[in-house]
């Protein structure tokens, strides 16, 4: 298991019996994006695949577990958390080396970042 930042439309969000309270992302494209917190298994990472909208259409910028419309991790998240400056946290991926999207889990120095924020981790 490992902490990752996450979208979603929705200000709360439960993973896993886990619920987080969401951040309005800052900057960015003009839609409301919450950023959230949420601790995501190696096996649900595995599984990621692009985000399917409530019609059916994909989203390769967005990377979701199947049949989830409620957060999915960015490729390259242009909402960013609040408050923070060097380094930006936002939610997204590297590219391994055949090119495919893979989730960046939160450093020890982001999660530092956002505890000096006040932010309550899981």
């Amino acid at each position: 298991m490992a902490l990752y930042l996450v979208e979603s439309y929705d200000h709360q969000v439960i993973h896993d019996s886990a619920s987080s309270e969401g951040v309005v992302g800052q900057g960015g494209a003009s839609e409301k994006i919450y950023l959230h917190v949420i601790d995501v298994s190696d096996g649900d990472v595995a599984r990621l695949a692009p985000r399917e909208d409530e019609n059916g259409n994909q989203q390769h910028d967005r990377l979701a577990l199947p049949r989830n419309e409620e957060w999915w991790i960015a490729i390259e998240g242009e909402k960013i958390w609040p408050r923070t400056v060097r380094p930006k946290l936002t939610s997204h991926c590297r590219m391994d080396e055949r090119g495919v999207p893979r989730p960046v889990p939160l450093a020890s120095d982001d999660l530092a970042t956002l505890r000096k924020l006040g932010v309550r981790l899981p």
